[in-house]
């Protein structure tokens, strides 16, 4: 069996998977483009070598242009990468990171999902991540994607809404019912992004794994701190299915059911997707 494991020892960001998968081997050209196939405007990718704590690492900036940027809702997105020409199942993924995304900021916030204010460039810097990275996992052809732990920072960090404790309380939303590990490192590790992803696409798990390793993927975060080597750390491996952990229902085909289930009764409810939800991209 072909697996992915998500090795999130300093985190996960949007970018620090886009980065992770090129470096596993994912084309960056062919990536550029699924992205362009998307109907929004305003941002480019961005791919470099470089290395954190001299381990070579690549990093993929979502460029997004500094001009104004239309409100998207969650609904909004969900439309875009609906219309998009992607694989059925890449859509499903996607939405459904976007979905657990706004549901979190939603909880977080107590207040309607459709009350959720969503930043203009942040929802677009985590469409692009999102659907970016959910092609870049299918293009693997892995059976299964397990995770370690996800680690969280410490500390305080000012963001629009002032200054919270870090993990903001989205992402401590999102990873709820996932293992995760509290660090000292005073920054914020794991974003919002970076936590939908994990949390959708795959299994956590705290057990020990037996795994073959093939092929090894650094995605480099924006900065490049003392306390740790700031990469996101992907292994392509051969596994066993009898060394490996039950599988779980996913919340991608969690997400199937609903969004079918919705779109039997779209003639009576109207549009079940429209919602909004804020996302403060800052790794």
């Amino acid at each position: 069996m072909n697996i992915l494991y998500i090795d999130p020892f300093a985190g996960a960001s949007g970018d620090m998977f886009l980065g992770a998968l090129v470096d596993l081997g994912v084309d960056f050209d062919e990536m550029r483009d699924v992205l362009a196939s998307l109907d929004v405007k305003g941002f480019d990718l961005r791919q470099s070598q470089t290395t954190r704590h001299a381990i070579a690492a690549t990093r993929v900036e979502v460029l997004v242009e500094d001009v104004p940027h239309p409100h998207r809702h969650l609904g909004d997105l969900v439309r875009i990468v609906e219309a998009a020409p992607l694989d059925a199942a890449v859509r499903v993924g996607a939405i459904a990171a976007l979905t657990r995304l706004a549901e979190a900021e939603s909880e977080a916030h107590r207040m309607p999902v459709e009350k959720v204010h969503l930043h203009e460039v942040g929802g677009l810097d985590c469409l692009v991540d999102i659907v970016g990275t959910v092609w870049g996992v299918s293009r693997l052809g892995v059976e299964r994607v397990l995770s370690a732990p996800v680690s969280l920072g410490s500390g305080l960090q000012r963001c629009a809404h002032g200054v919270m404790p870090v993990p903001v309380p989205g992402t401590l939303a999102i990873l709820k019912d996932c293992p995760v590990r509290r660090t000292q490192i005073p920054h914020e590790m794991t974003t919002p992004t970076g936590a939908a992803l994990i949390a959708t696409l795959a299994q956590s798990v705290v057990s020990p794994l037996v795994f073959t390793p093939r092929h090894i993927g650094h995605g480099a975060g924006s900065r490049d701190p003392g306390e740790v080597a700031n990469f996101l750390r992907l292994v392509l491996a051969e596994a066993d299915p009898r060394f490996l952990p039950p599988a779980e229902h996913s919340h991608a085909h969690e997400h199937q059911h609903h969004h079918d289930h919705h779109h039997h009764h779209d003639h009576d409810h109207g549009d079940p997707h429209h919602h909004d939800h804020e996302h403060v991209h800052t790794h």
